[in-house]
């Protein structure tokens, strides 16, 4: 007798479920995903191994039965379908195409990975997509049109900027902040038209974003990888899945209702799957086309999603409502804000920056000489990057051992880009008999062994504009007495072994080994004209020139660094206190504090318990180096913390050793000499987040500018008052190359360049702060399970300056701080020499972004303005610029991707209002730059207008 009330009362419900939406008719988009991580609680090999192989080949096997209406499928993560293309049968590739020819597969993104948003640079980015595009149009002849941002932890404005770019028309949204979400919700506004480049690329930044009104992953008893079929029955579920399109469509403005059936690793057995799912869509159709209910259902892709919803939008004359900034900061509740995967494994963000721009920087050199194709093996290199921006890869939210996974395939990728490089440079240098080469870097100073007299070397530029630097090199010598004489033992010689030139020349030892390594190090200011060489010749000093500056350490405290327009007044810690400058006799406030938050958050979750302190602190020695080039003062801190083991069990205290420098330029070049360069060498400490922070007078009331890689982003503060205990993260945000406060009312800018992406916040007037590491004793519930310990030790470098330079100034800064002079050691002198690769200069502001050689005739490359919006467009003839291009034969201009032709992807389809979904005021609306403005391809001629990225093809 219960069950018979039992299946009176479903019998109820279901008739009462299909009664309710005789009103009006909705359509249900199922989209079948399968959300594939690059890498998280295992690694991409283990991810592969134990669950994507058997998703992509039954989900190939389920697709090939024929259903009413037609099984589709859409997938995103590249990387993997190369790894699971290369050693399927043939069979299965075959099965895979036809879908894909079908449109019953459509590729969404289409990136190597699915790339985070808050901490990969633009370049790194444009890489990872465009290697998932040259496989998808290499292998299917598609190119992707919609972006799928399911999972990353906020959104950034460079995803529509880069996107549209791309030739992306749509993307799909997910993480927001809970606030926004249920407003959108509320005013249906979770469709809208995203520009993401409001004040310089306007149209071009444009894009129809879907925001998910609940999240990425099947609704409840709608997963068909258990065992709700069987527990939950087809009425119920026939029922709940009509009942959810009416709920669902409340929240949009058409009938068209997105319902993603998957999840995490979801489809390991896609033909059962499938099998269930086509009877509950076969039950909801069956009540639709007998009358009983007006809730359809198919099985859908993003493409047949997004036109249907447009062009519903345009037959009913409803527009789309209209975004123009970011999500940042992404939060679940008023309690738990996701900014601390900013900063989390700062190591592995470090690493990846330096790679990159190694990487960058050796397709630029190869592209420069045709004696070998290294094409190839640097693509090897960028896909093991591409992994890399995996949105719990670069995060730092991965466990401990796919951290290190994620180091080792980086590791791979320096050593390809290593060799390839300095093979390049020395086929570049001498393509008939070229020098041997081995690149000097951080990890492999220049070898100075006891029976050679003379070290030859060679300086690349691989910035497309002049370069001003003080270079420094390590020399390492096994000769004991190296360190100990009364002067240099080396004289530095520029072209030729005569031409003598000045340097500074000092004896070190490397702090942050554990192994104390001796060296010396010598410095020595350079002008390099853009992508060009520079020959030097390191000798012994058997004469004593006095050009060789032996700049010896001394342990006496001094007060102040300075040069020709500064002077930084220091505490005892040789930390900065204040910048006085010579030129406007004014005296600004520069207060520098390493400061800790005990941070009882998880490597997503920043999360402060009590008030940011400084620890018990003492200096534990310090020296200073006083030369022609540069002044500097060291210190080695040691501070008593609070041990923490895992789940915050207090162990006690214990010491925790800080390097820190400070360092001043003093080569007479104004741009190079107004910079203050910071470095801290830290560990993380259990429990905490370790923060510099910076107090000036500059009058910002607590607003920030952060940086999303292509423009500084203005973080207005609500109030000059500095934020509740518990509240600080609120007012954190990612910030990629470059950080900025600014006076209101002088426009005094205090702007810090920094060597990988960090969490940043300005949490009093004047103060800006940036957390350099943090190591976590707890666990967010954010699904990593175990606490992110993280004590691996770091050199985090900063370079600071105060400026009144418009932004366009900042950026050309900040690029020649992230892509420094790259060095090669020879053994040949007379095969190394200086040469310029450019035949012409580029007009000021004009940046080679990238450049490759993929065949002996053709190169590819990506040029940018960097002026900011306001500035004229730039002009640019590309006839005669490459020394090694005689003459060209065609032009050709891709979308951003570098794969896919330039064409006009066209919105005009989508209406917009203009009308803003958080209310309140929107950037002046512009309609230029056109999205669509080819280039001049016949006579190589192109403008770009400020902030605007080209990408073309030269055949000569």
């Amino acid at each position: 007798m219960k069950l018979f009330y039992i299946g009176i009362l479903l019998l109820g419900l279901i008739i009462n479920t299909f009664a309710n939406v005789q009103e009006g008719k909705v359509k249900i988009h199922l989209v079948c995903h399968s959300h594939c991580d690059s890498g998280w609680t295992s690694t991409f090999e283990e991810y592969y191994a134990g669950q994507v192989r058997s998703i992509i080949s039954t989900m190939v096997t389920a697709l090939n039965k024929e259903t009413n209406p037609p099984r589709k499928f859409v997938w995103s993560e590249i990387g993997f379908l190369e790894r699971w293309w290369d050693v399927v049968p043939q069979n299965l590739k075959d099965d895979f195409t036809r879908h894909v020819k079908d449109d019953r597969i459509e590729f969404i993104n289409g990136g190597w990975v699915m790339n985070d948003e808050a901490c990969p640079s633009i370049d790194s980015v444009i890489r990872q997509l465009s290697n998932g595009h040259k496989f998808i149009q290499e292998h299917f002849g598609k190119k992707p049109e919609n972006g799928w941002q399911i999972d990353p932890f906020g959104h950034s404005s460079f995803t529509p900027t880069i996107q549209a770019q791309m030739g992306y028309k749509h993307v799909v949204l997910n993480r927001i902040h809970y606030t926004l979400k249920n407003k959108f919700k509320q005013d249906k506004n979770l469709q809208f038209l995203w520009r993401g480049s409001p004040e310089g690329l306007g149209p071009k930044s444009d894009i129809l974003a879907h925001v998910f009104d609940d999240f990425y992953t099947s609704p409840p008893h709608l997963n068909f990888d258990g065992y709700n079929f069987q527990s939950y029955g087809l009425p119920r579920l026939c029922s709940e899945l009509a009942q959810l399109g009416v709920n669902r469509s409340a929240f949009y403005q058409s009938p068209h209702v997105l319902i993603p059936i998957g999840g995490d690793f979801n489809y390991r057995n896609a033909e059962r799957a499938y099998d269930q799912m086509d009877k509950v869509v076969q039950c909801v159709n069956e009540k639709f086309n007998s009358g009983q209910s007006n809730v359809e259902v198919v099985y859908s892709t993003l493409k047949e999603f997004f036109n249907e919803t447009v062009q519903w939008h345009n037959e009913n004359k409803v527009k789309f409502n209209y975004y123009d900034s970011d999500f940042f900061p992404y939060a679940d509740d008023a309690n738990t804000y996701w900014t601390g995967y900013y900063t989390s494994r700062p190591l592995l963000k470090g690493y990846e920056r330096f790679v990159s721009s190694k990487l960058r920087a050796a397709e630029i050199f190869s592209s420069f000489q045709n004696v070998e194709n290294f094409y190839n093996q640097l693509l090897n290199a960028s896909k093991q990057v591409s992994i890399i921006q995996h949105h719990d890869a670069i995060t730092g939210t991965s466990k401990k051992h796919v951290v290190q996974d994620y180091i080792t395939r980086l590791s791979k990728a320096d050593d390809i880009v290593s060799s390839a490089s300095a093979k390049s440079v020395a086929n570049s240098l001498n393509p008939k008999n070229p020098d041997t080469l081995s690149i000097v870097d951080l990890s492999k100073p220049l070898v100075f062994n006891t029976d050679q007299q003379q070290v030859p070397f060679v300086i690349m530029n691989s910035l497309s504009w002049d370069k001003n630097e003080l270079v420094t090199v390590k020399v390492q010598t096994n000769d004991p007495n190296a360190n100990g004489g009364s002067i240099c033992p080396y004289v530095l010689a520029e072209e030729n072994s005569n031409f003598v030139i000045e340097m500074d020349c000092s004896p070190r030892s490397d702090y942050n080994l554990e192994n104390n390594i001796e060296y010396i190090q010598i410095d020595f200011p350079i002008e390099i004209k853009p992508f060009s060489s520079k020959k030097y010749i390191l000798r012994r000093n058997v004469e004593g020139n006095t050009l060789s500056n032996w700049v010896r350490p001394t342990t006496t405290i001094i007060p102040s660094i300075q040069n020709h327009l500064f002077k930084i007044n220091l505490n005892e810690r040789y930390f900065a206190k204040s910048c006085f400058n010579f030129k406007e006799n004014s005296l600004q406030n520069l207060n520098q504090e390493l400061l800790t938050y005990s941070d009882i958050g998880g490597a997503y979750i920043f999360r402060t318990s009590k008030k940011i302190f400084e620890p018990e602190r003492r200096v534990y020695s310090s020296i200073a180096y006083i030369g022609k080039f540069y002044q500097e003062a060291q210190s080695v801190i040691q501070d008593r913390v609070e041990n923490r083991g895992m789940y915050g069990v207090n162990y006690g205290l214990t010491t925790s050793l800080t390097f820190n420098t400070i360092r001043l330029l003093n080569t007479g070049n104004e741009q190079l000499d107004s910079k203050i360069q910071f470095t801290l060498h830290v560990k993380g400490v259990n429990g905490t987040t370790t923060v510099n922070k910076f107090s000036t007078d500059i009058d910002n009331n607590r607003d920030i500018y952060s940086d999303n890689g292509l423009e500084l982003i203005y973080r207005p503060s609500d109030t000059t008052e500095p934020p509740a205990i518990g509240k600080e993260t609120q007012s954190y945000y990612p910030s990629n190359h470059i950080s900025l406060i600014k006076s209101k009312k002088t426009g005094l800018n205090f702007v810090c360049n920094h060597d990988r992406t960090r969490g940043i916040s300005s949490q009093c007037n004047g103060c800006l702060e940036f957390a350099i590491h943090r190591s976590l004793t707890w666990e967010d519930s954010k699904g990593l399970e175990v606490p992110a310990i993280d004590e691996s030790p770091i050199n985090a470098h900063f370079e600071c300056y105060f400026t009144h330079d418009h932004s366009d100034d900042v950026r050309v800064s900040s690029l020649n701080y992230d892509h420094k002079i790259a060095i090669y050691q020879g053994v040949n002198e007379e095969k190394l020499r200086s040469v310029s690769f450019l035949n012409k200069k580029l007009p000021n502001y004009i940046h080679i972004l990238t450049l490759e050689r993929p065949t002996s005739k053709s190169i590819k490359f990506r040029v940018q303005n960097l002026q900011e919006p306001g500035n004229s467009p730039i002009q640019i003839d590309l006839n005669g610029l490459f020394t090694f291009i005689k003459k060209i034969k065609s032009v050709k201009e891709y979308n951003l991707s570098l794969v896919n032709p330039f064409e006009d992807n066209n919105i005009d389809n989508i209406q917009t209002s203009y009308k803003s979904i958080v209310g309140g005021k929107i950037h002046p609306v512009v309609d230029e730059p056109k999205r669509y403005n080819p280039m001049d391809t016949k006579n190589a001629k192109l403008q770009l207008n400020p902030l605007e990225i080209k990408a073309i093809e030269i055949k000569f």
